[in-house]
């Protein structure tokens, strides 16, 4: 018996140095990429991604990968260029088109900057153009608020700390050095503590330029603070100097301008809650200011009465010292896309998605042309029946994001041709 056991141990010894030998020596050393592994719940997306230094060729031969990502949002830049992103592991994922999506570039920051939730465009993200752009990742557990800034398009990202702040809720710049950051805190029983920063050297440097925290603060309200009661919706500013800010108090939209760059503050009277009839709640975002004026500008106002609710809008003409209400001249709507806002793109032209069909106006909404129902649009719309978010760059040019939430899976379309046609990016 001890020399069976004894043999069968010397078999093994040449058993392991023989498969030694049979390895390939041009393996030693070399890290492999193992197969990717198919994870359900980040299927979305397919891109066609090319590296950097490749982005402004048009040869079918160079070199380029496919990605499954499930997109989140998008922003576009301009009539060929736009950005969309999403979380995979908590890591931000972001792809910049200059081809109208027919190629994308991988402009994700790094992979150890963890995100707790989806980034928002105009919430935790912010574009000035392709080359500049701002990212705030809200504080979490030991690790202070960080803000992440590019100037080449997302190939770097410069990563800074805001130190004593931890959670930014709105972000705004008017150039490559003047931006605002909007914190709130201690949030409860209709309302919020709310600091404004502001930097003039690109996010380099903050300083806190109006806080409506504590007691002295709340008592300063009537010296131009924003009040302490209701909840911050929107911030946006038109150039160094203006900007407005939209809150929610005890279920009304409120609007507040700046004309010193967010020290102080006044309201701004625009709402007329018996224009509404007899709805009940009420949504709205920021003003919106048009691109290329500082004086044109809308802010969309929904209500809701039970289950169905209406879009509606105010217009400016001068910077936001007066606003115009504006009905809508549609149908109420309900369903899971019913707070879904409209998009115009100068104080004329807009779009309005209801239900699987989507309207145009040329007349500020006193009239919609019902467009061509398009096939890919109606059969998408099945399969992905949530609308992420609808946007217009020019007469021709708009990108829709849908989203099965069941499923986990996304996809972003473009149209050419005004919303007649739309095609899967």
């Amino acid at each position: 018996m001890k020399i069976r056991y004894t043999h069968l141990w010397i078999l093994f010894l040449c058993s392991i140095i023989l498969s030694s030998c049979s390895s390939s020596p041009s393996n030693i050393g070399v890290v492999t990429t193992p197969e990717p592994v198919e994870d359900l719940a980040e299927q979305g997306q397919v891109l066609n991604v090319v590296t950097p230094d490749k982005v402004t060729t048009t040869s079918d031969t160079e070199p380029k990968y496919q990605i499954q990502t499930r997109l989140t949002d998008f922003h576009l830049i301009n009539g060929t260029t736009g950005l969309a992103w999403g979380l995979t592991k908590n890591a931000l994922r972001m792809y910049q088109t200059e081809d109208n999506g027919e190629t994308w570039v991988n402009i994700s920051p790094a992979a150890n900057v963890k995100f707790g939730a989806n980034i928002k465009y105009g919430s935790n993200i912010f574009f000035l153009d392709s080359q500049n752009g701002w990212i705030i990742r809200n504080a979490q557990g030991t690790t202070e608020t960080m803000l992440l800034r590019t100037v080449n398009g997302g190939r770097n990202w410069k990563i800074s700390s805001i130190p004593g702040v931890e959670n930014i809720i709105d972000i705004s710049f008017t150039s490559i050095d003047h931006g605002w950051i909007m914190a709130s805190s201690q949030t409860a029983m209709g309302k919020e503590e709310k600091t404004l920063f502001r930097t003039v050297d690109g996010g380099t440097k903050w300083t806190k330029v109006m806080q409506n925290a504590g007691p002295k603060a709340i008592a300063s309200n009537t010296a131009g603070s924003i009040p302490h009661s209701g909840y911050v919706m929107g911030l946006n500013f038109i150039d160094s100097l203006h900007g407005y800010i939209t809150t929610k108090d005890l279920g009304v939209p409120k609007l507040f301008r700046t004309e010193d760059a967010g020290t102080t503050w006044s309201e701004s009277k625009f709402f007329n809650r018996n224009k509404f009839g007899s709805c009940s709640s009420f949504y709205t975002e920021g003003p919106q200011f048009f691109a290329g004026s500082s004086l044109k500008g809308w802010m969309p106002i929904g209500c809701s009465l039970g289950n169905t609710s209406k879009n509606n809008a105010y217009f400016t003409t001068d910077g936001g010292l007066n606003w115009e209400f504006t009905v809508f001249n549609l149908d109420w709507t309900q369903g899971v896309n019913q707070f879904l806002p409209p998009v115009f793109i100068n104080d004329k032209e807009g779009w309005m998605l209801q239900d699987a069909f989507l309207y145009h106006t040329l007349d500020r909404g006193k009239s919609w042309i019902h467009l061509p129902q398009s096939s890919i649009l109606e059969e998408q719309l099945v399969i992905h029946p949530v609308v992420v978010k609808l946007e217009f760059i020019n007469s021709n040019i708009g990108w829709i994001l849908l989203e099965n939430s069941d499923t986990k899976r996304s996809l972003l379309l473009q149209t050419i041709d005004g919303g007649s046609t739309w095609e899967v990016l």
